[in-house]
C-alpha cells in the first residue's frame, strides 16, 4: 500500500472527526475575523468622535499638571499670535 492510499484510507475512517476539527477551524476563524473588523471599525469611530470633540485645534500644550488659565489670555495678547491663530482657549 502507497503512502498515499493509506493516508486517505485513515482520512476517510476517521470522517466525522477531520469534519468536527474543519467545523472548529471555520468557526474559530470566523470568530478571529470577525473581532479584527469590528475593533478596526471601533477604532475608526473613536477617532472620529474625538477629532469632532477637538473641534479646530491646531497646537497643543501639555503638561503633567495644570496651567493657570490666565496662561491662554497672555498666550492670546503675544505679537505674531493674531496672524496664525484666532484664540487660546484652556481646556482640560
Amino acid at each position: 500500500m502507497s503512502d498515499f492510499a493509506l493516508a486517505l484510507r485513515s482520512f476517510l475512517f476517521h470522517r466525522r472527526v477531520n469534519l468536527a476539527v474543519a467545523l472548529g477551524v471555520a468557526a474559530a476563524t470566523a470568530v478571529l475575523t470577525g473581532a479584527l473588523i469590528v475593533g478596526s471599525s471601533m477604532r475608526g469611530s473613536l477617532r472620529a468622535i474625538t477629532l469632532d470633540r477637538l473641534g479646530k485645534v491646531d497646537l497643543l500644550i501639555s503638561s503633567d499638571g495644570f496651567f493657570r488659565e490666565s496662561l491662554a489670555d497672555e498666550t492670546q495678547r503675544t505679537v505674531g499670535f493674531a496672524d496664525r491663530f484666532t484664540r487660546a482657549v484652556p481646556a482640560i
